[in-house]
């Protein structure tokens, strides 16, 4: 395969139009001859070589592997191999009431340590009295734990962070006023109410979300401050999804969550990030996109909205420095994200958009959620999902595979957790109290 990768990119226009009119004719638009297609027929289906992909056995041995590698290298960025020592520091543990409900906070310290170079990341830990081994969602925040309550047990965020409405700050930096503020986004009371916990860190402890050379968080870590970047290395996404990993390995040294079944999850480009992680790291049980978009769910064919020259444009640093060759090209990757989502399979899959979330394309979401059932299919003979896009607040299931279509902006809300919450507990397991 690696040999083959420069043969793949200068010929993927050449590729491309192999597999089918269906994928030639529907380019930048929205074509509902296509959705009407079985998905079987779909690239997903049929190999780099030209081989289709009938069963388990093919899927994962040859389809699979390339499609990853493909990813690795012209999107997401490939990371290095690096095993960093790490620490954990307990910094506060008390028994909480929020919402009326009662649980448990863990602030936690990670302190990393690669050839003489260190990072930190601060882990927020929510989880139910008296429950074995809950189901436990795994998500980065935006704007750092102390907006997720007003908790001063919480830690402050030092990072570099966007400007938002909602969040008060000096220069990037998150404003002590701003504690509790995006509370709403993590609906603690529902979370661990349902009997489910949740652990999260700021995404920025990773890598912060500025286009600054990959001189801090892990890229830093890995390979240190002075370092020329080659065209298929990972970028701000891939750094992130290491973290999402990185809580994962957390939870499974703790002996009350060691067992537990787990679900990644992130919103706009942390649901990006979430994908990748669940494609990457097949310890987590269920992978959840939140209104992901561009290079998330959304389809790049049939993109409307943001596409790979807007993205690239604003957003370099978050991908392989080969994905920006796709500028107004969108149609010569040899891949679309029904094979992202795909790379989830069998494990549960859960989509969601917005109704009025036209940047993130809603319907290219559901297009590719749609397709990716011809590889779901081959882990479940039964089923079948049918071109139906959803009516806002409609949420539809269909074994390991979801998808909701919220009212409403680009946001990720209460009524959306009460459906991943309701979902997870559904195809995970009910714990026992």
């Amino acid at each position: 395969m690696k040999n083959n990768r420069a043969l793949f990119f200068l010929v993927g226009s050449v590729i491309v139009f192999s597999l089918g009119a269906c994928v030639r004719s529907v380019e930048k638009v929205h074509s509902s001859e296509l959705r009407k297609l079985d998905p079987a027929l779909q690239g997903v289906r049929k190999s780099f070589s030209n081989r289709q992909v009938n069963d388990v056995t093919t899927w994962e041995n040859v389809r699979r592997p390339e499609l990853i590698d493909y990813y690795e290298n012209y999107v997401f960025g490939k990371r290095p191999a690096f095993k960093p020592k790490v620490a954990y520091s307990v910094l506060s543990i008390d028994t909480i009431s929020i919402g009326g409900v009662r649980m448990e906070h863990r602030e936690v310290r990670a302190d990393y340590k690669y050839r003489g170079r260190k990072m930190k990341s601060y882990f927020a830990q929510f989880l139910p009295l008296n429950v074995k081994d809950p189901i436990v969602f795994v998500g980065l925040n935006f704007f750092g734990n102390g907006t997720l309550d007003t908790l001063h047990s919480l830690t402050q965020s030092k990072h570099y962070v966007m400007k938002n409405a909602g969040v008060k700050t000096k220069g990037h930096h998150v404003a002590e006023e701003s504690r509790g503020t995006k509370a709403y986004r993590w609906p603690l009371d529902l979370i661990v109410g349902s009997g489910c916990g949740l652990i999260t860190a700021h995404y920025a402890d990773f890598d912060p979300d500025v286009n600054n050379g990959f001189i801090d968080g892990v890229h830093g870590l890995a390979e240190g401050r002075v370092h020329i970047r080659k065209r298929n290395e990972w970028g701000s996404i891939s750094a992130w999804a290491w973290g999402l990993s990185e809580l994962q390995a957390y939870l499974e040294l703790q002996p009350e969550t060691k067992n537990s079944k787990t679900a990644v999850i992130g919103h706009s480009r942390l649901g990006k990030a979430a994908l990748w992680a669940g494609v990457l790291d097949e310890r987590f049980d269920m992978v959840v996109s939140n209104n992901s978009g561009c290079a998330g769910a959304a389809q790049f064919r049939t993109m409307r909205g943001e596409d790979i020259e807007k993205i690239t444009n604003r957003f370099p640093y978050w991908f392989a420095r080969n994905f920006q060759s796709f500028r107004g090209n969108d149609s010569l990757l040899l891949v679309d994200q029904e094979m992202l989502l795909s790379l989830v399979a069998p494990r549960a899959l859960y989509v969601a958009s917005a109704s009025k979330d036209s940047w993130a394309d809603p319907e290219g979401e559901y297009l590719s959620f749609y397709k990716s059932q011809a590889i779901y299919a081959l882990y479940d003979s039964t089923l079948e999902i049918p071109y139906k896009y959803p009516s806002p607040n409609e949420s539809i299931q269909f074994g390991n595979m979801a998808f909701h279509l919220r009212a409403g902006e680009h946001e990720i809300l209460r009524w959306d957790w009460e459906k991943y919450v309701e979902y997870a507990k559904k195809v995970l397991y009910s714990p026992s109290n």
